[in-house]
Parts: C-alpha cells; sequence; structure tokens
C-alpha cells in the first residue's frame, strides 16, 4: 500500500491541488468582466491546462491497482477526481453560452472536490499510522 500511495496517490493529490487551488483567482478575474476576450481567453487557457492534468492523473490512477487494503480510499479519490472532472466540463460549458448556471454549477463542483480532497488528506495521514 505504502508503494501505491507515494506512485499513484502522492502525484494525484499534487494535479488536483494544482487545479483546484488556482480556480478562485481565475473565478475573480473572470467575474470583473466574462465579456472580455482576454479574460476568457485566461479562463479558457485554465480549463485547458486543468482538463490536460486531469488526463494525467486519470492515466496515473489507473496505472496501478489500489491494494485491497485501501480499496474505500481508492474510491474516495475516484470520487474527488469525478468531482473535478464534472466541474471542469461545466465550466467549459460556461465558456460556450455564458450561461451562469454552469459557472455556478462548476464552482460548487471544485468547492466539493476542495473539501474532498482536504478530507483524503487526513484520512491518508491516517493511514500512515496503520
Amino acid at each position: 500500500m505504502v508503494e501505491w500511495l507515494r506512485r499513484v496517490y502522492a502525484p494525484i493529490d499534487r494535479m488536483i491541488g494544482e487545479v483546484i487551488n488556482p480556480f478562485p483567482a481565475q473565478f475573480k478575474a473572470l467575474s470583473a468582466d466574462p465579456y472580455d476576450d482576454e479574460l476568457m481567453e485566461a479562463f479558457c487557457s485554465y480549463l485547458e491546462t486543468s482538463s490536460r492534468k486531469m488526463e494525467r492523473v486519470k492515466t496515473l490512477f489507473q496505472s496501478l491497482p489500489t491494494p485491497a487494503s485501501a480499496r474505500g480510499f481508492g474510491l474516495s479519490v475516484y470520487h474527488c477526481l469525478s468531482e473535478v472532472e464534472d466541474a471542469l466540463a461545466e465550466l467549459e460549458r460556461y465558456t460556450m453560452g455564458y450561461v451562469d448556471n454552469y459557472l455556478h454549477d462548476g464552482r460548487e463542483m471544485l468547492r466539493e472536490a476542495k473539501q474532498r480532497r482536504k478530507r483524503l488528506q487526513d484520512e491518508r495521514r491516517r493511514l500512515d499510522i496503520l
């Protein structure tokens, strides 16, 4: 299990953080004027970079089977990465038609993913104790 945590979970956690953590600043910048082409281009660039990271996350998650002793933890990791992917899809939909519901839903999904990630980090620390 230690090997899986080091080779799979640790890089996944880092990359998910690289998607979630910049979002508030990206959102705030876009909020200044969502119809400004430069601001929207920067936001779309963030989404594209984030989507590429999530592709690497999925590949990494599938690279090694989750150890039986960490199945529940692995399932929680999967739910977190799914939440981030769904959020990015909603935010991408927003860029295509400026429908505020997509922006709101994507923002809420990322907020939930951030909370899931925090719970995963707490659970990961407890796994060290076992």
